[in-house]
Formats: structure tokens, C-alpha cells, sequence
């Protein structure tokens, strides 16, 4: 492989091109201590040492670093490691080094997210954040079911009462509104992620502009 270029990022950073494509990211230091210069073949050995020596570990740290402040998906990890212009390898293996340490687990933080959102949003809008997040469905689908599990057997609000609080929020009262508005708000609720029945079911508790009892709605 030919350095065919040493592009200067800033802050004492340098793209270093291989046969005219982009491969990796230095410091200034790291040109003199490798003692790459433009035109001159990076040898395998020397490679290795880079990728090895520097670029894995500085990841690593980079990954940790994040991980000090909040909790991150493997996804979100790899995006910031893709922003330092890791090569694919590298960012594989410094997210694996630090999953074997337990610190990223997907399936954990769809958990905690569903704990902590379960009360305030729809499931349906939390499935789509944590999908959003790059946790991949079957992981999330687990951890919305798990939700509504604990969320049925404590008691707390349900997706219907959810909807209630947005509507009286709104001052929308379904009985008394126009088509026109119905659709309006029908289209809020969704992009909220509650499902059409849970929507539809809750229209139907308004009667003359009050919410009929839960239990009782003649």
C-alpha cells in the first residue's frame, strides 16, 4: 500500500490516504513515530503496529470516555467511532473489547429505557426510539412486551390514560369537535405511537364533552 496523502484535519490531526482512498486518522506525533511520509509504501508490519499500537486503543478510550457521561447502544457507539474515521475493524473490535468488559448491552438498555419512558410516552413511540437507536427489533420487541407486563401488573397508567391526560392537555374534547378536528388530534395520537383502537377507543368514552367513567360507559 502507497501513503499517497497526508491531508491535514486540524487540531494536529491527519487523514492518511492509501492508493488514493482514505483509510485512517493520525496525530502529527504519530507521522514522525511511524515515519510515514507521502509516496512511500506502508509496509504490513507497520500497519499492524498502527492499528494495534494507536488507532484500537485510542477507541477503546474514546468508547469509555463516551460511556462515562450516559449510557449508549452499540449503534449509537459505532456512529461517534465512524465520526473519528475508525476503520471498519477497528470500531469492531474495540465495541467488542468493551462489551466483554459489560459495559454496552443492548438488550439492558432497551430494558431502562422502557422502565424509565413507559409512564410518559406510548410504547409504540418508545419502540420506535430504541429501533431508531439501531437495537435491533426482536431485542425491543422483548422489551416492550416485558413493559407492558409490569406496566398491566402495577397498575400504572395505561396507553388509554395516557391519551385521556393528552386530550384534556390539548383542551380536546372528541364529543363536541368537528371531523375535521378529530382527525387532527387521531393524527397527533399516532405520530405519539398509540395504537388506532386505543385512539379510537377513548373518542368513543366522550359523551356530550365529559369522559364517561372507566367502568361505566352508558
Amino acid at each position: 500500500m502507497i501513503i499517497t496523502d497526508l491531508k491535514r484535519l486540524g487540531k494536529g490531526r491527519y487523514e492518511v490516504a492509501l492508493d488514493g482512498e482514505a483509510a485512517f486518522v493520525l496525530y502529527k506525533g504519530d507521522l514522525a513515530r511511524y515515519d510515514l511520509h507521502v509516496g512511500e509504501v506502508l509496509t504490513e508490519e507497520c500497519r499492524t503496529q498502527i492499528y494495534g499500537e494507536t488507532l484500537r486503543k485510542r477507541a477503546v478510550n474514546r468508547i469509555l470516555f463516551l460511556l462515562q457521561s450516559r449510557d449508549y447502544t452499540r449503534y449509537e457507539l459505532k456512529e461517534k467511532l465512524r465520526k473519528g474515521q475508525y476503520p471498519d475493524e477497528i470500531m469492531e473490535s474495540a465495541l467488542a473489547e468493551v462489551a466483554g468488559y459489560g459495559y454496552i448491552n443492548d438488550a439492558n438498555y432497551a430494558e431502562r429505557y422502557v422502565e424509565c419512558y413507559r409512564e410518559r410516552k406510548s410504547l409504540g413511540k418508545i419502540k420506535q426510539e430504541l429501533l431508531r437507536r439501531g437495537i435491533d427489533r426482536e431485542t425491543v420487541e422483548e422489551a416492550i412486551e416485558e413493559g407492558r407486563r409490569v406496566q398491566e401488573e402495577a397498575g400504572e397508567q395505561t396507553e388509554q390514560m395516557q391519551i385521556r391526560r393528552l386530550l384534556e392537555k390539548r383542551h380536546f374534547d372528541p364529543g363536541a369537535a368537528d371531523r375535521k378536528e378529530k382527525e387532527k388530534h387521531y393524527a397527533f395520537l399516532m405520530r405519539r405511537g398509540y395504537s388506532s383502537s386505543d385512539i379510537l377507543a377513548v373518542f368513543r368514552e366522550y359523551k356530550d364533552g365529559q369522559i364517561l367513567d372507566e367502568y361505566n360507559l352508558t
